[in-house]
């Protein structure tokens, strides 16, 4: 098994924009209940990126248990949080999955709860930004240029998604609730709404998986290190 050491996060990156044929190839290893919520999709570039990124958690994961790719078994939180359900080498693996556009990436921890969040750089509408910023962070992209706004818009999402992955809640958590910083080199959690001193127990780190993508990973935890596995 691959060993992975205390406080470091690996990060394995790949394309999932693979042909149906590609993707059908990659659907076997994926358990039934996987392969049902596949076809829920009516898209198939949505169906084909959810079944790669499925196929690619197993195979990642696999490389820390004992337990081959197919017979992997995942349970989930209340809130929708996948995590391993038999993990039969005792490792405490966490993880967690993100995919946008072309790429999915895993990030694998021992024992220490992670968010990650990749997002295709693309247009965003004034709706999305007024709906889920803090009122400091909608400030400061209001009064960026239009031609930075989009990115820096896409870069706070993806600091926000992460912490909100992080605690397990995702969507179902509010974004407006707590303030990241915008700064494009320096990821950092800088307030919380309901705890003055909740900010400090947190590290972030800006992630580019590749070029026209940005990405956040994220901790409730501090001293730990990410470490790049595979990119496309």
């Amino acid at each position: 098994m691959m060993p992975l050491p205390p406080l470091h996060v690996h990060l394995w990156c790949c394309r999932i924009d693979l042909s149906a044929a590609e993707a059908a190839e990659r659907r076997g290893i994926l358990s039934n209940d996987e392969r049902a919520r596949a076809d829920r999709f009516h898209d198939a570039k949505a169906r084909i990126a959810f079944i790669v990124a499925r196929n690619w958690l197993r195979r990642v994961l696999a490389l820390y248990t004992p337990v081959p790719p197919p017979q992997l078994r995942f349970g989930e939180t209340v809130f929708g949080k996948p995590f391993l359900a038999n993990d039969e080498g005792g490792s405490r693996l966490a993880f967690n999955l993100s995919h946008s556009g072309e790429l999915a990436i895993v990030a694998v921890t021992a024992g220490m709860p992670v968010g990650i969040d990749i997002e295709r750089i693309r247009p965003v509408s004034t709706d999305l930004l007024a709906g889920c910023l803090a009122p400091r962070e909608f400030a400061t992209l209001s009064a960026l240029a239009p031609t930075l706004r989009q990115e820096s818009f896409i870069r706070c999402w993806t600091r926000k998604e992460a912490c909100l992955k992080a605690i397990g809640v995702g969507l179902n958590g509010s974004p407006s609730s707590f303030e990241v910083s915008l700064d494009p080199t320096g990821a950092r959690l800088l307030a919380v709404e309901s705890d003055p001193a909740e900010a400090d127990l947190w590290q972030l780190a800006d992630l580019q998986p590749a070029p026209g993508y940005c990405g956040t990973l994220a901790a409730r935890h501090r001293g730990w290190s990410p470490i790049w596995m595979a990119r496309p």
